[in-house]
């Protein structure tokens, strides 16, 4: 990553962080991160303690606390540094080229977020359980949909403005509504608990269906 993103200076920025801002680059992050995640595929987040991290992680306890401030800290980095890469695999419809057609360039775009998706499973898994009533995640996760909404509905604009895309609906609203559902049909398909969606490879059909369907009428 060549900048910090604008959500990494959120978390870095947060009262009760670290003062130093973090980009997740560095091997000990990545270290914290991986061990975060993993755990997190067996122990819910209310459960996970800071010790449990350090010990994954094979680091000290000041090392840790150097880099974050708790276990929220730690997410909300994972969260960043996941969110910068998703979007870059979303550029081939939030910034589509002429050459590309654009339902072509809405699978391809759909097809990279649910595989990213589904290989930060735990860690999105908990944010999605989170986010609404851990202050530290509520900023940061309303900040990563409102970044895909706002390129998704600058996308929907010149869709429609060179007569792709069907006209109707507000662009935001249409492209927040979206965002939305795919983000719990991702999460709910994550669980596994539902016949219907049992992983989230099987989410991607239905949501080019309805985003096609939303944005081009077909």
């Amino acid at each position: 990553m060549s900048g910090q993103s604008e959500l990494g200076r959120l978390a870095a920025t947060r009262s009760g962080d670290r003062p130093r801002a973090h980009e997740g680059t560095s091997d000990t992050e990545a270290a914290i991160f991986d061990a975060t995640e993993r755990l997190l595929a067996d122990v819910p987040l209310h459960d996970l303690s800071v010790a449990q991290i350090i010990a994954a992680a094979g680091i000290s306890r000041a090392t840790f606390y150097f880099y974050f401030s708790s276990k929220f800290a730690v997410l909300s980095g994972l969260l960043a540094k996941v969110t910068d890469e998703i979007f870059e695999m979303v550029q081939p419809f939030v910034r589509r080229e002429a050459t590309v057609a654009p339902r072509d360039a809405l699978e391809q775009s759909l097809t990279a977020a649910v595989k990213l998706w589904a290989t930060h499973r735990p860690a999105l898994r908990a944010i999605h359980e989170h986010w609404n009533t851990t202050a530290e995640l509520r900023e940061l996760w309303l900040g990563v949909v409102e970044r895909f909404t706002e390129a998704a509905a600058a996308e929907i604009d010149r869709e429609r403005e060179a007569g792709l895309a069907r006209p109707g609906v507000d662009s935001r609203r249409l492209a927040a509504v979206l965002m939305w559902s795919s983000e719990r049909c991702l999460y709910v398909a994550g669980l596994g608990s539902d016949s219907n969606l049992p992983d989230e490879e099987s989410t991607l059909a239905p949501l080019l269906g309805l985003w096609s369907a939303a944005l081009y009428g077909r």
